[in-house]
Parts: structure tokens; C-alpha cells; sequence
């Protein structure tokens, strides 16, 4: 008896978590696939594109390494053509230039809609309209944005969203999820291609996505971040994230040595510097000896802008709702130690 209550309770709490996840996206229950990484899901959902010679699949500069080298992947196997999409002057998409780009032979578009290395924000309402209106497959990475910023699926109108459950969320490490657009997954039933998992038969549902060994424990860390993200308020965590990233950045721009990657304001919880004459990975661990924890992006991370932007590596600082106006002061204040003392 006490097993069979235990099993009704991991059900109940498993269904509470799609719930939770579809919630945080604007989506169905449905459409919700848990994953243990945004990678998983992403590459698992890439897996179903079939190409041909010469089509075209669309990238942002901002795409994350791991997605880029799938891309890659892809285009060398299918003969296709993967191409950057045309940017304005901080790095993301011009609309006006992608417009004319589209066409019949572009069949998939592939964004990072904020990239790791924490500079600009794409603007993914306006492109899905652009895929829809072209009939490409359109997904979404929104590994930095999901905890952060409000998501609405059905306004992006993407066929694939994905993130891991860590990062904004603050769920652990070994999670995530994804929405699978239904009409999407009708079109990978009727490829008749599901690596073998699927025949005529049977409908293919966002949850053929998901491992057959999924942590439990692991899902029930992920239930728990997503019900406090649903208690604090999306909007409430934005304002609080957008508060603390804009002292730390406005606080940076007082330092000399210091450069942050944006140039204006950020809309974002991610703070990306350089300081001139003092490595990332040196940066990182003299701050730490602070109790200061930040994060060293490498070139790898998002290749295409930080190329563009003539980097190796940038510093990231990301404040959260946790974060306090204290912690923020300190940060700047040894940051300004440690830039007088290069």
C-alpha cells in the first residue's frame, strides 16, 4: 500500500511539473517534453529535419557553439546551405534584410534569442512571422531567456523552444524542457521518419522526445524552481533582474579598462565585460577569492559573434532576483580595486 501511495504521489507531482513548464511558456500540457539538457531536446527535435541539396537553413550570429556545429553537421550531410542572417549594428537580425533573404528554399530557421555571451536580444515575434509566412520550421534556444523574460510560444510561433531547467530558472543541473509545436510534430508523422520509434499508426506526441530514464528526483528539483517562479511573477522577476544589471553595468562604466559588451543599457539579466590588460579566467579568479562568483564565456560558446566582436573571451556577470544591492556594490567596488591594482 505504501508503494502503490508513493507511485500516485511521483505521478501526480510528474503531471504538476508539465503543467509548471507549460505555464512558463504560454503552451498546452501536450506540448511539453521534459529533457535533461537544452541540448537534448534541441538535437533531438533537429533529428526530424529531412533537407534537400540546396535548401537554406537560417542562423543567428548570436547561435550557440553547440547549435552551430550541429548545423554544420546538417548541411554536410543534406548538401544544404547554412547561412548567418543579416545583423543592424549591435549583432542582432535586421528585419528588413532577412525579409529579402526569405524564400522558398529556406526551410528552417535556427535562433538563440539571447546569445551566452550576453549581448543583444532577437527580435523572435517578428521572426517567426517572417518563417511562418515562408513556411520554414522555426526554433527557438531560449537556454538564457526562459526564468527571465515573459514567453509566449504561440506569439513566437515557433515549431521549437527549448531550455535547460538551471540557469534563470535555478532548477538543477540534469533538466529542462521543450514545446513542440503541434503542427510540427504532424509533419514528422508524415515524414514517416522517427528514427523507427513511430509506424502510421501511432501519432507522434511531444513526450517520444524525452529519455525512457529520466531522473525523478531531478524533476521533482525542477517542479520546485518552477512553482517559485510562478509564485514570485515573471513580470515581477523581469523588473527585479533588469534593476540589478543595470547598476552593475552603470557601475562598470565608471571603471577605466573596463569594456561591457553593450554598449547601451542591458534588457537583460547578462552583464559581459573585458578588462584590457587582464585575462577572463585571471578576472574570475580574483574576484572569487572575493566570494564573487562570475562566469568566463570562451570564444566556443557563441563563435560567430564573438569573431564578429574580435573576442576570446568575455566576463559575465549575471545578477538575479537573489542577488542583493549590496552584493551589487561590493561587486563594483572590488571591481574597481582590481582594475586599479593591474
Amino acid at each position: 500500500m505504501g508503494n502503490a501511495v508513493a507511485d500516485l504521489m511521483t505521478s501526480a507531482d510528474r503531471s504538476k511539473v508539465y503543467k509548471l513548464a507549460a505555464r512558463t511558456l504560454g503552451a498546452n500540457d501536450d506540448d511539453i517534453a521534459l529533457t535533461d539538457s537544452h541540448t537534448t531536446g534541441w538535437t533531438k527535435a533537429l533529428q526530424t529535419i529531412r533537407l534537400n541539396a540546396g535548401d537554406v537553413v537560417l542562423t543567428t550570429r548570436s547561435e550557440w557553439g553547440g547549435n552551430w556545429r550541429a548545423l554544420q553537421h546538417l548541411a554536410q550531410r543534406y548538401g544544404c546551405s547554412v547561412v548567418v542572417m543579416p545583423t543592424i549594428e549591435d549583432g542582432s537580425v535586421c528585419l528588413k534584410r532577412l525579409s529579402a533573404l526569405m524564400s522558398n528554399k529556406v526551410k528552417l530557421v535556427s535562433v538563440s534569442w539571447i546569445g551566452s555571451n550576453g549581448g543583444h536580444i532577437e527580435p523572435v515575434v517578428a521572426i517567426g512571422e517572417l518563417a511562418r509566412a515562408h513556411g520554414a520550421t522555426y526554433f527557438v534556444d531560449a537556454s538564457q531567456v526562459v526564468g527571465q523574460i515573459p514567453v509566449d510560444v504561440k506569439s513566437i510561433q515557433c515549431d521549437v523552444l527549448t531550455t535547460p531547467g538551471r540557469k534563470w530558472i535555478r532548477g538543477p543541473k540534469g533538466t529542462g524542457f521543450m514545446y513542440l509545436r503541434p503542427e510540427f510534430l504532424a509533419r514528422v508523422q508524415a515524414s514517416g521518419e522517427f528514427d523507427g520509434l513511430v509506424d502510421d499508426c501511432v501519432s507522434v506526441a511531444a513526450k517520444f522526445f524525452e529519455s525512457k530514464s529520466a531522473s525523478l528526483p531531478l524533476q521533482m528539483g525542477l517542479k520546485a524552481a518552477l512553482e517559485q517562479l510562478q509564485q514570485a511573477g515573471i513580470e515581477r522577476i523581469q523588473q527585479s533582474i533588469l534593476a540589478n544589471s543595470r547598476r552593475l553595468w552603470e557601475g562598470l562604466q565608471t571603471l577605466p579598462r573596463v569594456d561591457c559588451l553593450s554598449k547601451a543599457p542591458p534588457q537583460h539579466g547578462i552583464v559581459s565585460f573585458t578588462v584590457n590588460g587582464l585575462s577572463g579566467t585571471d578576472a574570475k579568479n580574483r574576484l572569487m577569492k572575493k566570494g564573487i562568483d562570475i562566469v568566463v564565456n570562451q570564444a566556443a560558446f557563441t563563435p560567430l559573434d564573438m569573431q564578429a566582436r574580435q573576442l576570446k573571451e568575455v566576463v559575465r556577470a549575471s545578477p538575479h532576483v537573489c542577488t542583493s544591492s549590496d552584493e551589487i556594490e561590493t561587486f563594483i567596488r572590488e571591481m574597481h580595486s582590481l582594475v586599479k591594482n593591474i
